[in-house]
């Protein structure tokens, strides 16, 4: 009879058991990354990628990021005990131990390497390790804890997903995928210190330093003024370079307006009032970038005859590259043909 309850419980666990591995993901932020890395493929391919490459990527890239904020809460499991938001995490409340999260996290992030280094390429998987190391030993175990400036620098951990989903695609790192890599770092601080400024008494009781609790709020709401204006500039500059049309530039004008009014509000705040409308609205224009990023590169329509022009060129760049992989492959598979022929002879 005992036995039989127990059989019960461990059923009605599992189900449980697995919410909570997935919860050590982050799946919130994973949302993100993988709209951020799905739009960068479609900016890279000025069209739609290979259905089965986009899979393979964002497989990989799942598991590696995964793996990093799995880490990121066995870390940080001593802090995040202290703060409301973050008291509730697997770790925090026993759910799954250390051990068992390192586990998970090396199995994540072993497939991710994997899949990203066979079934996508080498640089992809590269950008994906890379993207790993920054954030779990740059940002979690270094600069978290010791600087202010934790958040800008770790804000570059987020942007490697958009370079893993370049790399996919083209097989190299453009100008243009280095600007969508600084868009999402330089987002990151208006962002992030939105939250922090009505989050600052948390962070102080976890004794991490992040800016409205070391520098105060005035010097929070200055520096992410500036970081705004050098968004502004990152996102007009990759209407140059990443040769966009008039729909990502009339909507990163728009949102930009838009994103500036809010930040500009919490500058002049004194309540909470616009730091959490300000943290909201950060996210949906995140979204709603790279969202037109990806409407532009499948739908463009050129300011110019030059830009015009510039996308004739590259689309005749890509057609020439198609025909070059395709005849590299006829050429292998002659010569596999004829290898057999030439050993018996």
């Amino acid at each position: 009879m005992t036995q039989s309850i127990n059989s019960v419980n461990l059923a009605r666990s599992k189900p449980g058991q697995v919410r909570e591995y997935i919860a050590l993901t982050k799946p919130g932020i994973l949302r993100l990354l993988v709209l951020t890395t799905i739009c960068t493929m479609l900016v890279a391919e000025n069209g739609v990628p290979d259905l089965v490459l986009m899979i393979y990527t964002l497989i990989g890239t799942l598991a590696i990021c995964g793996s990093a904020n799995t880490i990121n809460m066995v870390w940080d499991r001593d802090i995040d005990s202290v703060m409301n938001r973050t008291a509730h995490r697997p770790i925090v409340t026993g759910a799954i131990s250390p051990r068992n999260a390192l586990i998970f996290s090396a199995i994540l992030g072993a497939i991710g390497v994997l899949v990203l280094t066979f079934l996508v390429n080498p640089l992809a998987a590269l950008m994906g390790i890379a993207g790993h190391a920054f954030y779990v030993v740059i940002y979690t175990m270094w600069l978290k804890r010791r600087t202010p400036q934790n958040i800008v620098i770790g804000g570059a951990a987020g942007a490697f997903p958009p370079l893993i989903g370049w790399a996919a695609v083209t097989g190299e790192l453009s100008l243009a995928a280095w600007t969508i890599f600084a868009i999402i770092m330089l987002w990151t601080p208006p962002h992030f210190w939105a939250l922090a400024l009505y989050k600052d008494i948390e962070y102080g009781k976890a004794n991490v330093p992040m800016m409205p609790t070391v520098r105060g709020h005035q010097t929070t709401k200055f520096q992410m003024m500036l970081y705004m204006l050098l968004l502004l500039g990152a996102t007009t500059v990759l209407a140059v370079v990443g040769n966009m049309g008039a729909i990502y530039l009339v909507s990163s004008i728009i949102l930009g307006a838009g994103f500036t009014f809010f930040v500009v509000k919490t500058a002049f705040d004194e309540t909470d009032y616009w730091p959490k409308r300000t943290f909201a609205f950060s996210i949906l224009y995140l979204a709603l970038l790279f969202g037109a990023m990806s409407w532009d590169a499948v739908q463009t329509f050129h300011l110019s005859e030059k830009g015009y022009l510039r996308s004739v060129e590259a689309e005749a760049n890509k057609i020439r590259k198609r025909q070059t992989i395709e005849e590299l492959r006829e050429k292998h598979n002659q010569d596999s043909e004829l290898a057999p022929l030439a050993q018996r002879n």
